[in-house]
């Protein structure tokens, strides 16, 4: 792409270029300009600043990053990683580009997550990533006990932040924070944020358009002590929680209320210790596990179970991803991934010999990036000692990055590039 670039500015600034009639009504007409310039990837409309000031001018204006934000598809182009190999020790940060030959890694530089002079290098960690736009903090290292983080969200691609406002002045802090930005359906995000204390929970939500902390719901005698707020999830204007048993409860933004969440069909004999992920990726919600046996989706999504034939000394296991499709309410089981064939196509998985008899057992479930016809299903986990990403459609692995230490901590947020504005 940059090479492309590159002879794209030459051909425009080249004196033959500068003389042709048809060039010039062209790059005379702004309308036109715009059109052609909205239809360009975000990274790319960035460099095309440099080419005038007339083009400078139609790109930095916010209409013209709000329509390209609407216009442009959001699909996930890359992961950030991010990868703590010691306790209290600040993190690296690593680009895995999501390319067409595989797992492209780049290494970002140390001054990524720099955005805000104010702080101090190094103190700002991603929380969480929604549709290319970065929910961040301050981290704790070196701080107070009752250190209070500073909360932004950054756009990564045009190095914008917004700084979030406090929690009320309550003593207490956010238990979670979820960005919600579609921007399908809108330019402006919010972030839905929750207080947990003593079996009341509060409900605030942050508009971006409004600038305003607005509380939604106070509700007493709390019952579902089993959530996990910190696993929220943003799909179809609402906030998704759910319980290792699949349990689950939803913030519905535009009704400002709470309401119970369909349970995936899980078989009789589930486990929390089966859970595994829970996630949304191209429009569609994914509740990930592990079950005994050599799973099939179509017996499954029947109700029929495959019980653990194994008579060797390796358990039988499944990977089983149920999918919520968008503007439903009914789970389906898409795909599973057995574990002898995982072991067949890489043999590495195995390498740890306490884990070789169940190497499922140890994997964590970093993302699931969903696909159309056109793209991969890819399943990104984490085994002692690598990160390593599966396709269900080619039923192939490729190893993304080595870890340097089995017990280092990693966590995987979905990219995309995006000149949404923050």
């Amino acid at each position: 792409m940059v090479g492309s670039m590159a002879s794209s500015s030459s051909l425009l600034t080249s004196p033959e270029q500068k003389n042709s009639p048809s060039i010039n009504a062209v790059l005379g007409n702004d309308d036109l300009v715009t059109e052609i310039l909205l239809r360009v990837p975000p990274k790319a409309v960035l460099r095309f600043k440099l080419v005038s000031k007339k083009w400078l001018s139609i790109i930095s204006k916010t209409s013209f990053a709000t329509r390209h934000t609407l216009l442009n598809p959001h699909t996930v182009s890359a992961l950030l990683l991010r990868v703590t190999l010691f306790f209290k020790e600040r993190p690296t940060n690593k680009y895995v580009s999501l390319d067409v030959d595989g797992r492209s890694l780049a290494y970002i530089p140390h001054d990524f997550l720099d955005f805000d002079p104010t702080n101090n290098p190094g103190c700002i960690h991603i929380s969480q990533s929604c549709t290319g736009l970065l929910l961040c903090s301050t981290c704790s290292w070196d701080r107070p006990e009752r250190f209070q983080p500073i909360n932004y969200i950054f756009n990564p691609t045009t190095r914008q932040f917004g700084m979030l406002p406090p929690p009320p002045d309550n003593g207490l802090y956010f238990d979670s924070m979820q960005l919600v930005f579609d921007p399908s359906e809108s330019s402006c995000y919010r972030v839905v944020c929750t207080q947990f204390f003593t079996s009341e929970l509060k409900i605030y939500v942050y508009s971006s358009e409004t600038k305003d902390l607005k509380l939604c719901v106070s509700q007493e005698n709390f019952e579902f002590l089993s959530l996990n707020f910190t696993n929220g999830v943003s799909w179809n204007d609402a906030v998704h929680w759910i319980s290792r048993m699949g349990d689950g409860l939803s913030f519905l933004l535009d009704k400002e209320c709470l309401e119970t969440f369909p349970r995936p069909p899980l078989p009789e004999n589930w486990q929390e210790q089966n859970f595994r992920y829970f996630g949304e990726s191209g429009g569609h919600l994914h509740f990930i596990g592990v079950l005994e046996g050599n799973q099939n989706p179509d017996d499954l999504n029947k109700g029929i179970v495959s019980p653990d034939m194994s008579h060797d000394h390796i358990t039988d296991q499944s990977i089983v991803v149920y999918t919520m499709e968008r503007g439903s309410s009914k789970w389906f089981v898409k795909y599973c991934l057995h574990m002898k064939a995982s072991v067949m196509a890489y043999p590495e998985i195995t390498e740890d010999e306490g884990l070789a008899a169940s190497p499922f057992s140890a994997a964590r479930f970093l993302s699931f990036i969903d696909g159309d016809k056109d793209e991969r299903p890819l399943l990104v986990m984490q085994i002692p000692g690598e990160i390593i990403s599966y396709c269900f459609k080619d039923k192939t692995f490729k190893k993304i990055l080595r870890l340097p230490f089995k017990q280092a901590i990693c966590h995987a947020f979905n990219h995309c590039e995006t000149l949404s504005c923050v």
